[in-house]
């Protein structure tokens, strides 16, 4: 029980940074360039895949939102290289969020799998 209450405060925690990270990483004048935009827009559109994760509730096989949650993180640590960020803070916000992501789903990927 401990893990998924882990698994909805990270991703809920990390959801709500990814949406909030591109106005405070990249405020200023770098805000007015085109990449940062679709740098923003990219964080904003993950954080909101990561708050639907967070609140997603399947009763019948709890595995499936450690998938989405481990599909999710593999895919916010690897937005960088796919949508090719041109901020070095994106990039490292990025990846440390993903990392975390994955983690997190792995571990409650375990947890679950050993019921």
């Amino acid at each position: 029980m401990r893990n998924r209450e882990l698994f909805r405060l990270t991703f809920t925690t990390s959801g709500l940074w990814l949406l909030l990270s591109p106005f405070l990483l990249l405020g200023g004048q770098s805000a007015l360039s085109n990449a940062v935009i679709g740098e923003a827009g990219t964080l904003m559109i993950l954080g909101l895949l990561a708050l639907f994760v967070a609140g997603y509730s399947f009763n019948r096989n709890e595995l499936v939102r450690a998938y989405l949650g481990l599909v999710l993180g593999l895919f916010v640590f690897a937005a960088p290289w796919i949508v090719e960020f041109a901020e070095t803070v994106a990039t490292w916000n990025a990846r440390i969020v993903g990392t975390i992501l994955a983690l997190i789903a792995l571990n409650q990927y375990k947890s679950e799998e050993s019921f």
